[in-house]
């Protein structure tokens, strides 16, 4: 079965895996981007029983989204699959799903399967439930006890994890912010660990009602936000955290008697960056808007 020159070109391009299989559930291409994820596994045409479940037990071929595909004769659900790029190395975790492609007879004549690398997110997820935190990916991460600290970064670092492969394989920009209100501990401090869960609740409802519905954010721990901006440039991000910035400055909190104000920096993710990459970057951001004054938000570059 021969391909279309164009179409090699294309799929190599992409920053997703793509593979073809032929209706006999053999391999006979993968773009660029799926040969750097499955490694040898793709040389060697990605045999449907190379595959980890979740588990990390060996999967079945039978239970492989092309052969589910070729046996239902529809697209596959999307699957986590784990898979080795070379003897002795730690399994690389996909996220799969299989299409079938028609003739103008309604004839399959090739699978088209889509891989997501989902690494850093299913490794955050197995470390959520090794600390027996919830996992959510929307809202506000609670921190009642010394424990839910670390939850909260976890699930702040799963939710990114997550937007950062979402980004990739819809070809869409993110912008990412991080937030510190400013002197959290010395409210905590005067006034309290109640006054300070106030403080707390008051800026995630401003920050919540400042966000567009498909804009996402978690607390990271203490009086750290990160918000996640699908679709959004440098520039229109670093204007809706303005906007909540000087909203905060509006009202006072009745348990401190004056207002809150916030400091943050805000980035764009870069081609070929992953989300620790990417934390560190506007982390650097945030410790720039503190040196700077407190009070403001500083994006990557001039906007």
């Amino acid at each position: 079965m021969k391909l279309a020159r164009e179409l090699y070109d294309f799929t190599d391009m992409l920053p997703s895996g793509v593979m073809v299989f032929s209706p006999d559930g053999a391999a006979v291409y993968a773009n660029h981007a799926a040969r750097e994820l499955l490694g040898v596994v793709a040389e060697v045409a990605a045999p449907l029983d190379s595959f980890l479940s979740e588990t990390g037990a060996p999967l079945a071929a039978d239970d492989h989204p092309v052969a589910v595909t070729l046996r239902e004769r529809k697209a596959s659900g999307w699957r986590v699959l784990g898979v080795r790029r070379a003897p002795g190395h730690s399994p690389v975790w996909v996220r799969v799903q299989a299409a079938p492609v028609r003739d103008a007879a309604g004839a399959m004549r090739y699978v088209v399967v889509s891989l997501e690398d989902v690494s850093e997110e299913f490794r955050l997820r197995r470390e959520l439930a090794a600390h027996n935190c919830r996992d959510t990916f929307i809202g506000v991460a609670g921190e009642t006890a010394a424990g839910e600290t670390h939850c909260s970064r976890l699930e702040a670092n799963a939710l990114l994890a997550r937007a950062v492969v979402q980004a990739r394989d819809k070809m869409h920009p993110l912008s990412v912010c991080l937030l510190d209100l400013d002197m959290f501990k010395r409210v905590n401090q005067a006034f309290g660990r109640r006054c300070g869960d106030e403080v707390i609740a008051y800026v995630a409802e401003t920050l919540g009602a400042c966000l567009r519905p498909e804009d996402v954010f978690s607390r990271m721990n203490g009086g750290e936000f990160l918000v996640v901006m699908p679709g959004l440039s440098l520039r229109e991000a670093w204007q809706e955290m303005e906007m909540f910035r000087k909203r905060l400055e509006e009202f006072v909190v009745p348990c401190t008697g004056r207002a809150v104000s916030v400091s943050g920096g805000v980035v764009l993710l870069r081609d070929e960056e992953d989300a620790p990459k990417l934390l560190e970057r506007v982390d650097s951001l945030l410790y720039l808007a503190k040196l700077d004054g407190r009070n403001r938000i500083v994006p990557d570059s001039a906007v």
